[in-house]
């Protein structure tokens, strides 16, 4: 065999081989390099869980900065309810919604969960406040409420909610009588950060359902709407856009917008979410070199073509090994 041929050969070996893992596998593949890389460096490409040592869990930021976020802790401690037959998750349900109680900044109609950091990518300055971390965040207070038949702690996760209604909070955008959104990252200007806006939807549904609350019904029924009303804006060429300022969304968060339509639609069925949903889902099922063309994140784009580069040269060395050397081989003549 040629070198040309073996070049061609191993290219084309390689080609499939990272595209079939990259096809299946590609957000696994992501997020393993991240946590590796963020725990080896101290700076993830993005942000990566630790705990401190109470185990209240903490994010660790591209910055290299260590911060709580109270939206992963009220998440935590949502997951840890539901294994609360086990003694631990219970006792770790109690640390972490002690955190949320402690932390809470509470006024007569109101209680917040500020983050206490910077964050420049939305222009963020501490403290601010966000719509999807009050929301989770009142569904873990309504359940340690319940858990301790306690009417205050109930209290606050009523205050959280209330957070929600444009008229008192800073959180949520009326844009018209019947239709509210609801900001993960509050901005005069709003960004319409769409995963966000679902996250608050599926927690007022979630609400809804455990409490008989009237408001959470209202304030779900005008966000739904809200929805439906912007989602064709988030869509380009069947992929989609993380908010309305332009930033497409990677295929981890395009492949989580598919999900939470697909959720959505189960709850409150729509012609709307089911089109999305399809044409989403229908882009993200191409190969995926095709989905680079049509969505070229520099960073995904040199994950994929290093460990390609890498098999190529291995095959190739490989082949190159095992080629028979004589005088039929025109190299050797």
């Amino acid at each position: 065999m040629s070198r040309r041929f073996i070049a061609i050969v191993s290219l084309m070996i390689s080609l499939l081989f990272v595209s079939v893992i990259w096809q299946f596998a590609e957000t696994t593949i992501h997020s393993a390099i991240e946590t590796a890389w963020g725990r080896i460096t101290g700076r993830p490409f993005n942000q990566i869980r630790l705990e401190d040592e109470r185990g209240i869990p903490m994010q660790l930021y591209s910055t290299g900065e260590k911060h709580y976020n109270p939206l992963f802790i009220a998440n935590e401690a949502k997951d840890e309810y539901f294994l609360r037959e086990n003694p631990q998750h219970a006792e770790r349900f109690i640390l972490l919604t002690d955190w949320l109680l402690e932390h809470g900044v509470e006024t007569d109609s109101t209680f917040y969960l500020n983050y206490d950091f910077d964050y420049p990518q939305y222009e963020m300055k501490a403290p601010w406040q966000s719509a999807l971390a009050q929301a989770v965040a009142m569904n873990a207070l309504a359940h340690r409420a319940s858990y301790e038949r306690d009417l205050v702690i109930y209290g606050k996760a009523i205050k959280a909610l209330n957070t929600l209604r444009p008229e008192v909070g800073h959180i949520s955008l009326a844009l018209s009588d019947s239709t509210n959104w609801y900001m993960e990252y509050p901005a005069s200007e709003p960004h319409y950060v769409l995963n966000g806006m679902m996250g608050v939807l599926f927690e007022l549904n979630y609400y809804r359902i455990i409490t008989k609350d009237p408001l959470a019904k209202e304030l779900f029924d005008k966000g739904y709407r809200a929805l439906l009303q912007k989602l064709p804006e988030f869509d380009y060429s069947g992929y989609s856009y993380y908010d309305l300022t332009g930033t497409k969304a990677g295929r981890m968060y395009h492949k989580k917008h598919i999900a939470q339509l697909k959720r959505m639609n189960d709850i409150a069925p729509s012609p709307i979410l089911q089109y999305y949903l399809m044409r989403w889902r229908r882009a993200d099922s191409y190969p995926v070199l095709w989905q680079m063309v049509m969505n070229p994140r520099p960073k995904r784009l040199l994950a994929f073509f290093l460990p390609f580069f890498g098999l190529w040269w291995i095959s190739f060395v490989l082949l190159g090994g095992t080629r028979k050397t004589g005088p039929e081989d025109p190299e050797h003549s």
